[in-house]
């Protein structure tokens, strides 16, 4: 299989831990959208939402998927948790092999709890009301499913290598 590949999932789902070891391990480059919408922008994930809002964040990283998934074709791209929401996303992602990491929304609640994370919520209720409403959307983009189900993450990078190299 051809590259690029995406990662979608959830907040805490461990796209960007599971997207660097698998790049490392197809020799691939990596690319953390949320690390080059920050480097490009001069701010952190949390500056712009507060300075620029949702819609401004949003547009930022819809032309880092873009740049991303056009670019070198050995690469693996984890995207951030809200890249699906858009639908010129979800039909660019459609494009390429993606890798949806799924985990359980309790485990993601608990590994989601810091500042760095603007859309975490004010509390379970709101976070478990986006996580099921991105669900269909993350399935929807899909061409493998990996239930993390709290396996370390070099369990799964080596799951979906198998899945790339065809084994």
């Amino acid at each position: 299989m051809e590259g690029p590949v995406a990662i979608v999932g959830y907040m805490g789902c461990g796209k960007s831990t599971v997207g660097r070891m698998l790049a490392r391990s197809l020799g691939w480059d990596f690319v953390d959208l949320d690390r080059e919408i920050s480097r490009s922008a001069g701010r952190t994930i949390p500056e712009i939402f507060e300075r620029c809002g949702e819609e401004a964040f949003r547009a930022l990283e819809h032309n880092a998927l873009l740049t991303a998934l056009d670019g070198k074709r050995e690469r693996v791209v984890a995207c951030g948790g809200g890249i699906v929401e858009r639908p010129e996303n979800r039909e660019r992602l459609a494009r390429v092999p993606a890798v949806f990491l799924r985990e359980d929304v309790g485990v993601l609640f608990g590994r989601t709890r810091d500042a760095t994370r603007p859309l975490r919520g004010a509390g379970r209720k709101d976070f478990e009301r986006r996580y099921e409403r991105r669900l269909p959307l993350y399935e929807e983009v899909a061409d493998l499913e990996v239930a993390v189900r709290g396996r370390p993450p070099q369990a799964v990078a080596r799951e979906i290598e198998r899945w790339i190299s065809g084994e």
